[in-house]
């Protein structure tokens, strides 16, 4: 019992002296963001939350973003990942405890009498034969002197806080996608109309020019000239339909759906896009989940470093067992059938071709690696953010000089249908003048489509609404 008692208080001051924890602890590095973005970003405008897209106020694109956040691939795989990096933290815990098995054991025993190791005495073999019983109970513990285990439980986490945070980038880009799919849908419904009036526009000219032409007052250059452009506005107008149908596919695919299960109405003539505020560059670190995802990462790198020092140090287990053998199941709990087993283990690495060494330098050079991937991740960042806001305010001064345009144009045709209601001028220079206003309309559809898709984008930018709080409901959702 002497022994015993030994043993325990050496494995008690060892637990009491591991104290330790190896590698450096993992610090935050600076995000370095400018005061203010290129781009001029309007402090006002909407603030973006978790379910931004109900701000627009459209009943059909929300419909459409409940269906993508239902059925998508890529959210239910994000899903799967939190649940597996989850499970490997789990088993990561369980390493910090105690290990306890249980077993039991019954069956008979007789040794050969031919062995080579058969007893003799006196020229005769003896052999052994009998019954044997047994209860056991063993214990399993490595003491953590160095922080080893503390360092995985803590790389284990981080790499759960990384695959939550993956799977809320995957849904604001998803929210996107479907945004700016639907907006460029809706786009290209308001360039069909206005293309299919610059089609009829074109159709009424050329039969205008057709008779002048039969009643030699044009010349054939005129009258090919218009009809090169009816071709051209028939080959639009035939193109559209394709370019309806691959906008269509990609949500139909981003909503988890078959494109011919897809109904959509375009509502009206696509309005302006909202304002939305973007904020400062310092804010984006708390508004993108990629960039916290990447200090996650970060962080996981770090504690590899102290598991790979731990291991040039020496390592401490203690084991023991305690149980019954008997020959006789009857006496088997009993205190002659009792035995036991305690005692600590320790294992120092002498020679191992210098592995240790290289996986320490490899876990370093993985904290440098995610270290710059973290920097260059925060650069496009900021780099997305002043694209989406450059493009809003070159849209928007494009769109400003196309309504004087459609108004200056607008008026030249009001002053060509008076002269022709007159008299003074023929049909044929109304539908000369419906050109530019026709024209301008659909450049005016498409601008609208392009402001659109700098707003999916700006808010993507911006991290579409997601918290640092959100990430716990993530990861609970997942469970």
């Amino acid at each position: 019992m002497i022994r015993l008692n030994t043993v325990l208080t050496l494995v008690a001051t060892a637990a009491l002296t591991a104290c330790t924890t190896l590698g450096p602890n993992y610090q935050a590095p600076a995000p370095n963001a400018p005061a203010n973005y290129r781009a001029v970003a309007s402090s006002a405008g909407a603030e973006l939350q978790r379910d931004w897209w109900l701000v627009f106020g459209d009943a059909q694109l929300n419909a459409l973003e409940a269906q993508a956040l239902q059925a998508s691939p890529t959210l239910a795989a994000a899903a799967a990942r939190i649940q597996r990096a989850r499970a490997v933290f789990g088993a990561t815990q369980a390493d910090e405890l105690p290990r306890v098995d249980v077993g039991a054991s019954a069956g008979g025993l007789r040794t050969s009498a031919k062995a080579t190791t058969t007893p003799v005495l006196n020229g005769r073999a003896i052999t052994f034969e009998g019954e044997s019983f047994g209860l056991q109970a063993s214990i399993g513990w490595e003491l953590d002197l160095w922080g080893r285990v503390k360092r995985q439980a803590e790389s284990a986490q981080a790499q759960l806080d990384a695959s939550t945070l993956d799977a809320a980038a995957a849904r604001v880009a998803l929210t996107t996608d479907v945004a700016a799919a639907y907006w460029q849908w809706r786009a290209l419904a308001d360039e069909a109309a206005a293309l299919q009036r610059l089609r009829d526009s074109r159709a009424k000219a050329f039969q205008v020019a057709q008779t002048r032409f039969d009643a030699g007052a044009s010349t054939t250059q005129d009258l090919e000239r218009v009809r090169a452009e009816l071709a051209a506005a028939d080959a639009d107008v035939a193109d559209l339909p394709r370019r309806q149908a691959l906008v269509l596919n990609q949500i139909a695919a981003l909503t988890g759906q078959a494109a011919a299960d897809l109904k959509l109405e375009a509502n009206g003539t696509l309005p302006l896009p909202p304002a939305i505020r973007a904020g400062l560059p310092s804010e984006l670190l708390q508004r993108r989940p990629d960039l916290a995802q990447s200090l996650a990462q970060l962080h996981a790198a770090t504690a590899q470093v102290g598991i790979a020092e731990a291991a040039f140090y020496p390592s401490i287990k203690l084991t023991g067992s305690f149980g019954y053998s008997s020959e006789d199941l009857g006496s088997l709990i009993s205190a002659p059938a009792r035995l036991y087993n305690i005692g600590p283990s320790i294992s120092l690495p002498l020679f191992e071709g210098g592995r240790n060494k290289a996986n320490l330098a490899g876990a370093k050079a993985q904290v440098d690696e995610s270290l710059a991937g973290f920097r260059g991740r925060m650069l496009q960042a900021l780099r997305e953010v002043d694209d989406a806001l450059a493009e809003l305010q070159g849209r928007a001064a494009t769109m400003d000089a196309q309504n004087r345009t459609l108004a200056s144009s607008s008026q030249a045709l009001a002053v060509a249908r008076s002269r022709y209601d007159k008299g003074a001028v023929s049909y044929l220079d109304v539908t000369e003048a419906e050109r530019t206003p026709l024209a301008t309309e659909r450049a005016l559809a498409q601008l609208r489509g392009a402001q659109w898709a700098a707003t999916a984008q700006l808010v993507k930018a911006l991290g579409g609404g997601w918290a640092p709080a959100d990430t716990a409901t993530t990861a609970s959702a997942a469970r």
